[in-house]
């Protein structure tokens, strides 16, 4: 929008082009003049004493005139001025936006126009430095623009309060011509735009009411619906269609939900849990918040854990009559993390770490047999033998373990071959065992240990050999002779 300054440039123009006019008529007038002189310098003449009062009236009119100053001029100052501006602009602003929105209805277009010229005028007005004018230009043009803003919003909206009110009467032609003339005045009246459509889907949405009353009195229920739906996609605005909808959704809804739940039973009585979870599933989606699905839930809930119950015991009882006490385990875990009051699955647990812990240390003993040959750790294998024979009726593997286990314990109490041998001459003992005696060879029975074999000799230096006899070592030998003189 062009600013005051501007626009009063564009006034100042077209005073401009006004004054090159009334130059040009001037000059007519004075060409006319000159030949009137002409004309009159032929007539006689009077002196300049005899000139009437009139005129000498005129001639000091015309000087007071060039010596009063203009009334209407009045001092502003430079904040006054800028104020006025503002309020030229504003106005110029409410004015343009009031041409605009009467556009299309001449009446009220001629009367804006006017509007528009008073304030073409201000602004002539204001160039002119004709402030006081201004301001009461500019008190008359916003008083104009705001009747005339409100008279023309009446003039649209009265004819479609009318044109609505015949509408919901049933009265459409009167309805179409009242709404007509609110849109003839303001084709852009959102409101009666709307009415407009419905006016013209009127006949058919009357047809599907009658639809949905032969629907009603067949007591066919889809026939309704289809009616109803017609009515709403035709007609949004229809509150009684919808809420007749709605009923008629709620009904089917509840007629389905019943149908679901009266099926869910069904398939529990005969223990096909898969479909009756369906089912109440699809009832949820229904209505999830129905007491009665709760209740059959939860009778479903506890069938369908008592069978997976039946199903994890009867699993465990299995794998552990095939000794398959890992999986046994696993299962029982997994089980009473469930279902943790399942004596079955807490006495399955119990049997499978007492036997998988047991067959362990068993086997620690037997990857490791020469440790048996120590008492002490014999006697912790023989206790370990012991307690696993209770459990041994449980599991044929552990019991082959435990036979395995004494055998090597029996194999490692068993004395090896060890052959000696020396020059004859040479005492020889076992510390611990036994002498042997001056030999030359000489096979004894140790059993698996470590030992030491010493020889001795008058006159010489004794000698001690040590002597390792595995529970797997074969054809042993060991030489022992003092050679070494003192």
């Amino acid at each position: 929008m062009p600013s005051v300054e501007q626009q009063i440039e564009q006034s100042r123009a077209k005073k401009k082009a006004l004054i090159k006019k009334s130059i040009l008529g001037f000059f007519v007038v004075l060409f006319v003049g000159v030949a009137g002189v002409l004309l009159v310098s032929f007539l006689p003449t009077v002196s300049n004493e005899a000139k009437s009062p009139m005129a000498q009236t005129d001639n000091a009119t015309q000087s007071n005139n060039r010596e009063t100053p203009n009334p209407q001029v009045t001092e502003f100052s430079e904040a006054e001025r800028k104020a006025l501006q503002v309020a030229l602009s504003e106005s110029k602003q409410r004015v343009t936006g009031l041409v605009q929105r009467v556009s299309q209805s001449r009446p009220f277009a001629v009367k804006a126009g006017q509007i528009e010229a008073s304030l073409n005028q201000a602004f002539n007005e204001y160039g002119a430095s004709n402030y006081g004018e201004v301001t009461s230009l500019l008190n008359d043009i916003d008083n104009n623009t705001a009747a005339l803003n409100k008279e023309y919003e009446q003039a649209y909206t009265a004819p479609y309060e009318k044109a609505l009110n015949a509408f919901n009467n049933n009265n459409n032609s009167e309805a179409f011509n009242l709404n007509r003339q609110s849109l003839n005045i303001n084709p852009d009246f959102e409101q009666a735009k709307i009415l407009q459509q419905r006016i013209d889907v009127f006949n058919q949405v009357q047809d599907a009411y009658e639809q949905a009353r032969v629907g009603k009195v067949e007591n066919n229920i889809n026939k309704q619906r289809e009616a109803y739906r017609k009515i709403i996609a035709l007609d949004p605005y229809r509150s009684d269609a919808k809420q007749a909808l709605a009923t008629i959704d709620n009904q089917l809804k509840n007629s389905r939900f019943n149908g679901l739940l009266a099926k869910a039973n069904d398939a529990i009585t005969q223990q096909n849990y898969a479909a009756a979870k369906q089912y109440l599933k699809d009832a949820k989606s229904i209505n999830g918040s129905s007491r009665e699905l709760e209740t059959i839930s939860k009778k479903l809930n506890t069938l369908v854990a008592s069978e997976e119950q039946n199903k994890i015991e009867e699993q465990v009882t299995l794998f552990a009559r095939a000794d398959e006490w890992q999986t046994v385990a696993l299962l029982s875990n997994k089980g009473l993390s469930s279902f943790p009051s399942s004596p079955i699955l807490q006495q399955a647990k119990q049997n499978a770490e007492a036997i998988l812990s047991t067959a362990k240390r068993l086997k620690e003993f037997q990857q490791r047999p020469e440790r048996l040959t120590d008492n002490t750790v014999r006697s912790l294998a023989q206790q370990e033998v012991d307690d696993a024979h209770a459990l041994a009726q449980k599991s044929p593997k552990l019991l082959a373990q435990i036979r395995a286990l004494e055998e090597v314990m029996d194999d490692v109490n068993t004395p090896r071959d060890v052959t000696i041998t020396s020059d004859n001459d040479t005492y020889i003992k076992v510390l611990g065992v036994g002498l042997v005696g001056e030999v030359k060879r000489k096979t004894i029975k140790l059993k698996p240990g470590t030992y030491r074999i010493e020889g001795s000799r008058d006159g010489y230096r004794s000698t001690i050999r040590e002597i390792e006899v595995s529970p797997s070592a074969t054809n042993l030998s060991v030489h022992i002779a003092c050679t070494e003189k003192v």
